[in-house]
C-alpha cells in the first residue's frame, strides 16, 4: 500500500546556520536513505556548530529496517560538528517513544524538545550557546580534586566547554574551581587523557555542572574527536 502521508525533507537555512528536517508518515529505510542524502547536501552549506530543528510531530513510526539509517544520520551530524538539536514532537506518537528509546539505547546526546516550530525557534534563540553537542557517554568517569581532596563522579553529559556530573564523592560549591581528569582507553592518534581546570556553575546534593577553563581551540578539537570516536564505538543492536 502506498504511504500517501509520507514526507521526508531536509533544508538549510544558511543565514541562521540551521538544518531543518521534516519527517511525516510511516518512514521506511528507502525514505531515510533519501533523507540522509538531502542532509549531506544541506550540511555542506552550513558551518560547524549548525543547529537542527527536526520535526517528527507527524511521524507515525519508523520501520525497524530504517533504524540503522537513522543511526547513520546521527553519526554524520556528529562527524560534522552539529550544535544544538531541537525535536518537535507529539508525546502520544509512537515515533516519539521509539526515537527516545532508540536514542537512549545508543547513548546519544542531549536534545531539546518542543511542541511546535515557534517553540523550537524560541528555544534556539534564547539558549546559552555551547561549543557543541553534549554527549551522553555513560561509561566515562570523572576524577577531580576539590579543596585538595580527591573525588570521582559519573559523567551525565560532556561537551567541549563543560560537563555535568552525578554521584560526586567530594562536595563542591558554586564558583569553586576543580582540577579534573577524564581517562579513555589508549589510542594511537586520539587523546587518551583529558585534564583541565573547571569552574563549578551548578551544584546540589545530586551532582554538579562545571565549565572548562583555559582550554584552547586545539584541545577542544582533540576532545571533540575523542568524544565522537567514543560515540561511534557504541554498539547498535536491534
Amino acid at each position: 500500500m502506498t504511504n500517501l502521508n509520507l514526507k521526508v525533507k531536509a533544508t538549510a537555512n544558511i543565514k541562521k546556520n540551521r538544518l531543518v528536517v521534516t519527517v511525516q508518515g510511516n518512514v521506511d529505510q528507502k525514505s531515510l536513505e533519501k533523507l540522509y542524502t538531502e542532509i549531506r547536501f544541506c550540511v555542506a552549506d552550513l558551518k560547524p556548530g549548525f543547529e537542527v530543528i527536526s520535526d517528527i510531530s507527524q511521524c507515525n513510526l519508523i520501520y525497524i529496517s530504517g533504524l540503522p539509517v537513522y543511526k547513520k544520520i546521527i553519526d554524520y551530524l556528529v562527524d560534522n560538528k552539529v550544535g544544538e538539536i531541537v525535536r518537535i514532537i507529539k508525546n502520544d506518537n509512537v515515533s516519539f517513544k521509539q526515537i527516545v528509546n532508540f536514542s537512549e539505547k545508543i547513548q546519544c546526546y542531549r536534545t531539546l524538545y518542543a511542541e511546535d516550530q515557534q517553540e523550537a525557534e524560541h528555544k534556539l534563540n534564547t539558549l546559552i550557546r555551547r561549543d557543541g553537542i553534549r554527549f551522553t557517554l555513560n561509561s566515562l568517569v570523572l576524577a577531580y580534586t576539590a579543596d585538595e581532596r580527591l573525588g570521582t563522579g559519573e559523567l551525565v553529559d560532556i561537551s567541549t566547554s563543560g560537563c555535568s556530573v552525578k554521584a560526586p564523592t567530594v562536595p563542591v560549591a558554586v564558583g569553586g574551581v576543580i582540577e579534573m581528569t577524564i581517562r579513555f582507553e589508549q589510542h594511537q592518534t586520539l587523546v587518551s587523557v583529558f585534564q583541565a581546570k573547571a569552574q563549578i556553575v551548578r551544584a546540589d546534593t545530586e551532582g554538579f555542572a562545571a565549565q572548562f577553563m583555559d582550554v584552547d581551540d586545539t584541545r577542544k578539537e582533540a576532545l571533540y574527536n575523542r568524544l565522537a570516536h567514543e560515540f561511534h564505538q557504541i554498539s547498535f543492536v536491534l
